[in-house]
């Protein structure tokens, strides 16, 4: 009798803890890049990009809980930015899968959660050198840090609206173009996005 109270404490607790959630949308990072930035302004010649710039992010999430109070996650987020000067056309793409460990508090209908993680970083740069040039491609890879909250509530059943906030360090590592030039592309970054979520 002892044995089988045992097992259905495990089989309860599995169902009720084992949570699957899967989400995704997309939202705008106001990042500051200061070696890219010296880069791009000094091969115009003027100042073309500022110390903060606006980035776009989509981005998927697969979260597990582990028990009623901590999930893991993994995020995979796809940013872009472009910058047009008379000189120089780049558009810089990133992908930044992350690792995230959270802390959670769940209610009837809402869910609040707090963590921050660890990834890779690829990123890939497009440089066109003037109008009639040809364009280059060039990529490094690094790592990440991250820092997000997100508040998620119910739109209906099992879909619910999710809002996050996120803090991120990135560490892709340097680029050497075929001009000559050099740059990385360590850039601090603050975030927010939109979404839905569904829990399984």
């Amino acid at each position: 009798m002892k044995k089988i109270i045992i097992v259905s404490y495990f089989i309860i607790n599995s169902t009720l803890f084992s949570q699957i959630e899967v989400g995704g949308g997309m939202g705008l990072s106001f990042f500051t890049a200061p070696d890219f930035e010296n880069y791009v302004n000094a091969l115009s010649g003027s100042q073309f990009v500022n110390s903060f710039n606006t980035s776009a992010d989509f981005f998927v999430e697969v979260g597990y809980n582990v028990n009623e109070k901590y999930q893991i996650a993994l995020e995979y987020d796809f940013n872009i930015y472009s910058i047009n000067t008379v000189v120089v056309d780049i558009e810089l793409d990133h992908h930044k899968p992350t690792l995230i460990g959270y802390y959670y508090l769940a209610g009837e209908g809402y869910k609040l959660k707090f963590g921050g993680g660890i990834g890779f970083r690829y990123s890939n740069a497009q440089e066109r050198i003037n109008s009639y040039g040809s364009k280059e491609n060039y990529s490094t890879s690094g790592i990440g840090f991250l820092l997000k909250l997100q508040g998620d509530t119910r739109l209906s059943g099992n879909l619910y609206a999710l809002i996050a906030g996120d803090i991120r360090y990135d560490i892709p590592g340097e680029i050497n173009t075929l001009n000559g030039g050099v740059f990385n592309l360590n850039s601090f970054s603050v975030g927010l996005k939109l979404g839905t979520v569904y829990y399984f």
